[in-house]
């Protein structure tokens, strides 16, 4: 409106709003904004100004993923504890307008200032609210602005600071520039961005370590046309024509959601820095000796305890599917063909599957039960077999198999079987909000030995759910009535259970904190649903029905897989 005449209501067909204005809920303009996204089709909503312009609520919504250490502050006495909370690897710290934009509401103060309560009370007299900020060296380096629109990402920059500026907006002069984000870098954004759901548009800002600055639910264009030819109005208009229109938005919204994405493998490059760091360096290899065949092989710790990273969405356990010891601990066991029936035979091949994180041992049970505690458990909450130490092996006959205790040292399997499923466990919490586990097993179809249902016929699959506590309510739902549905679409009369017999072992005792976004669930698959077992007469003897391994799998993969996009409708 060059001539800048009064136009009437009615004739009006586009209004763009930038609410830098709007603090909180409280503020007078929001009634307008409200009414307004009332008559009109809404690209950003008010919630999502409201959502955004708090700087604290990132630290809030997803306190799994990376922040340098921040606190928020109404009082002067509020902001003094919080700065001496601070660590001081550097100098200075960040005070900052919670509620405020751009980097006029950001400074550096040092923590020798003689006049600090002073300037502290001076800038919450300003902003009301502030947070107090760990200040980060890295920054001189720059910090990332990575743009969504819905899932997608658009693009990402790095920007650096102006010479003798430490801040790095583009309105004080910052220079921006494309940037290949790491894919740790490109999860968190994500992961963070999936946080805020009633934002469409908006910039993910993160330092180059990865902690997360804000997001901002109002992102600037000018470095995307520059650095990549991308208009961000034409995307935004064109998003707007397609859903107002009707023009292409099937094959839109289809290609943005996460069920048509599956399976999301990872990016080629992808690093597993917490893995690598718990394998050796320049391991050797061991002579081991496969109790099935009796075959010998020279296997590296790599080979033994395998990790297959395949797609981000859960992680798969299976510690009791090996037939392998090591030559030189052979003569330790009393072995016989019966030390069989103590492995969960062939179960990796139940869960071998395009989707997980798979980290799987290779070793025998009676070597070392991955599923045990080191040094065994006591609380009285699991039954007397399950209960025993990870190297204390006792068969189905209460016998111990191990003649003579290992040295500590050679008890360190289990410690780096464990140590790399809780590294697994922290990144995907780290980068998706949750994680998402499978401790994944066989069983006897009869119950053996001292167990409790000794002689009882079991289900073919037992979910094990510490009778409804390892996991969210609708996870473990999600899970079960798939499980069902797939097991009973075949004609075999497969059946399903819960937590009888067996509600959930160590790892997922040990694991699960669904407060802490944390689910686990167990799965046992009775061996006589894909294999024969021991008790057949040779040459049937431990071979495999390989059209119900078929179904078995299938089944499986379709109740994780249920599960898991369970998970991501609770986070995401």
């Amino acid at each position: 409106m060059a001539d800048r005449r009064t136009v009437p209501l009615a004739e009006v067909q586009l209004l763009v709003v930038r609410g830098d204005d709007i603090r909180t809920e409280r503020t007078v303009n929001v009634e307008i904004l409200q009414w307004a996204a009332g008559h009109a089709k809404v690209l950003e909503s008010v919630e999502a100004t409201l959502s955004t312009t708090d700087k604290y609520a990132p630290i809030e919504r997803a306190p799994q993923l990376p922040h340098p250490v921040t606190f928020a502050a109404a009082t002067v006495s509020q902001a003094l504890e919080a700065i001496e909370r601070l660590p001081r690897e550097e100098p200075y710290f960040v005070l900052k307008d919670r509620y405020g934009y751009g980097g006029a509401q950001v400074h550096r103060l040092a923590f020798d200032e003689p006049a600090l309560e002073r300037e502290v009370t001076r800038y919450l007299a300003d902003y009301d609210h502030v947070l107090i900020q760990e200040f980060r060296g890295e920054v001189a380096d720059g910090d990332l602005v990575v743009t969504f629109f819905d899932d997608e990402l658009i693009g990402a920059l790095r920007r650096v600071a102006p010479e003798g500026e430490w801040r790095t907006n583009a309105s004080i002069g910052a220079d921006e520039v494309g940037v290949t984000l790491t894919p740790e870098q490109e999860s968190i954004a994500r992961a963070l961005k999936r946080s805020f759901p009633e934002c469409r548009l908006a910039s993910v800002d993160l330092l180059e370590s990865g902690r997360i600055l804000e997001i901002n639910a109002f992102p600037g264009g000018e470095g995307l046309l520059r650095n990549y030819d991308i208009v961000l109005g034409e995307i935004v208009l064109d998003r707007l024509e397609e859903e107002l229109l009707g023009t292409g938005v099937q094959e839109k919204v289809a290609a943005l959601t996460w069920r048509a994405e599956r399976p999301a493998h990872f990016p080629t490059g992808t690093q597993w820095p917490e893995v690598e760091e718990l394998y050796p360096a320049y391991e050797g290899e061991r002579e081991v000796y496969d109790v099935l065949s009796g075959d010998r092989f020279r296997m590296g710790i790599r080979d033994l305890i395998e990790f297959h990273p395949r797609s981000p969405e859960y992680i798969l356990s299976i510690p009791h599917a090996g037939v392998l010891i090591p030559e030189a601990f052979r003569d330790r066991f009393s072995l016989d063909e019966s030390s069989l029936v103590e492995i969960d035979l062939y179960s990796d091949l139940c869960y071998e599957m395009a989707d997980g994180m798979h980290l799987r041992s290779e070793l025998a049970p009676f070597f070392v039960d991955m599923n045990r505690a080191r040094k065994g458990s006591d609380d009285g909450e699991l039954p007397r077999h399950l209960a025993n130490p990870a190297h204390e092996y006792y068969t189905v006959e209460d016998r111990l198999m191990l003649r003579e205790p290992y040295t500590p040292e050679e008890e360190e399997d289990v410690l780096r079987y464990h140590g790399l499923l809780d590294r697994l466990i922290d990144r995907m919490r780290r980068e998706r909000g949750y994680a998402l586990l499978f401790d994944c097993h066989s069983m006897t179809s009869t119950g053996l030995g001292r167990v409790e249902d000794k002689g009882e016929d079991r289900a073919d699959f037992v979910a094990g759910t510490l009778h409804g506590t390892s996991a969210h309510e609708a996870i473990v739902d999600a899970f079960m009535s798939t499980l069902s549905r797939e097991a009973s679409g075949h004609g075999l009369g497969l059946t399903i259970a819960r937590d009888v017999p067996y509600s959930g072992g160590f790892i997922t005792r040990s694991h699960h904190d669904p407060a802490g976004h944390v689910h686990v669930m167990q799965l046992e698959v009775a061996m006589d649903a894909y294999m024969y077992e021991a008790g057949a007469t040779p040459p049937k003897r431990y071979a495999l029905k390989r059209p119900r391994l078929r179904i078995v799998r299938r089944t499986v993969q379709e109740a994780f897989r249920a599960a898991a996009e369970a998970a991501e409708r609770i986070y995401h």
